[in-house]
């Protein structure tokens, strides 16, 4: 359970209007998409929406949409909508109707409509709309926590200045995260997220070409590493083996153990940030520097939590998760490249 909260919330005649941003990442939805839908409905004097000081606001339903889809063939209109007039803090007079909304907008944006909750609550005394989370697991992994992460069209990064989803993402580049690669070493990425994400695809690739030269041995898994284009959004699921032992003043000493062997998991730092000299170490190491780098983002409420680390000393275990938003491009012979976003 995730909660969204209201930013900016009026109540016009006993109605609450929220922020289209905010409407939007509760229904997961880009905010230009739905920006669109509701001037189209406009052309058709179709009101569900308002503009007031350069922000657009939307009245959320009184009548649940599910109830709406379900009875307006019996022409039950959705009650407190339908020809209930309101005066909008400009002072213009609006006339809402979610049911005329309901039958002019695309059968996609009904369906996610129809299974969203509006009922709001009281949260530390800031008004919030709870939702269900949508959590991203692997097929053959399951992490101990896993975070929900918002796509990249829904959300807001500090490094992104613009975008089209799948075609460019403009950053700032004074607040994007600088990873140092070393020099002739096996990264290439110049950002934290990207690196993470390339010494994923590297362990799973590992894996994949020490099973596949040694069909007779039990197979390797444990990476999963799973690209979503529908959310937009990378999942990792980990299970490394790590020993551990005491070291001087008492210090835990964890290091991973090399479970794919020389031939195949070898990893050259090149110098640079990371000092791992397998790929097993280098993903627990880049995984640290990832987390230690949004625990450093200020202020704190604005820290995400897109990677997790769990220690199970019992089992001899680290466990990593992680959601990371990416972009996409295509070369000119149409091959597809994936881009973990910078989202620090």
């Amino acid at each position: 359970m995730r909660i969204v909260e209201l930013d900016t919330v009026f109540v016009v005649n006993g109605r609450l209007a929220v922020k289209l941003i905010t409407f939007a990442r509760l229904i997961h939805y880009s905010e230009k998409y739905l920006l669109q839908l509701i001037k189209k409905l406009l052309k058709k004097r179709i009101k569900i929406a308002f503009k007031w000081k350069r922000n657009w606001y939307i009245f959320l339903p009184s009548t649940s949409i599910k109830s709406i889809i379900q009875n307006r063939d019996n022409t039950i209109t959705d009650s407190g909508n339908d020809g209930d007039s309101a005066i909008t803090p400009s002072g213009n007079s609006i006339n809402t109707d979610w049911s005329a909304a309901i039958d002019e907008l695309p059968p996609a944006v009904n369906t996610v409509l129809e299974r969203t909750s509006f009922s709001t609550t009281v949260v530390n005394n800031r008004l919030v709309i709870p939702t269900p989370s949508s959590e991203l697991l692997s097929l053959t992994l399951t992490p101990k926590t896993v975070t929900q992460f918002i796509p990249p069209n829904l959300g807001m990064f500090p490094a992104m200045t613009d975008y089209k989803y799948g075609y460019y993402i403009y950053y700032d580049e004074d607040k994007m995260s600088t990873f140092d690669p070393g020099t002739s070493g096996t990264l290439k990425s110049t950002q934290l997220p990207a690196a993470f994400f390339e010494i994923c695809r590297a362990l799973d690739a590992a894996e994949n070409s020490r099973n596949g030269a040694n069909p007779g041995l039990t197979p390797r898994r444990n990476i999963s590493t799973t690209v979503s284009f529908d959310t937009g959004t990378i999942a990792v699921a980990a299970t490394l083996p790590v020993t551990t032992s005491i070291g001087a003043g008492g210090a835990i000493d964890i290091v991973v153990s090399d479970y794919l062997g020389s031939t195949y998991s070898t990893f050259a730092n090149g110098g640079g940030d990371l000092a791992s000299d397998t790929l097993p170490e280098a993903l627990l190491e880049m995984a640290s520097l990832l987390a230690a780098a949004e625990k450093a983002v200020t202020p704190a409420e604005n820290q995400p939590n897109n990677i997790q680390i769990q220690f199970d000393l019992e089992t001899g275990s680290a466990t990593i998760s992680g959601n990371l938003p990416f972009t996409t491009s295509a070369a000119t012979n149409g091959d597809v490249t994936v881009h973990a976003i910078d989202y620090l």
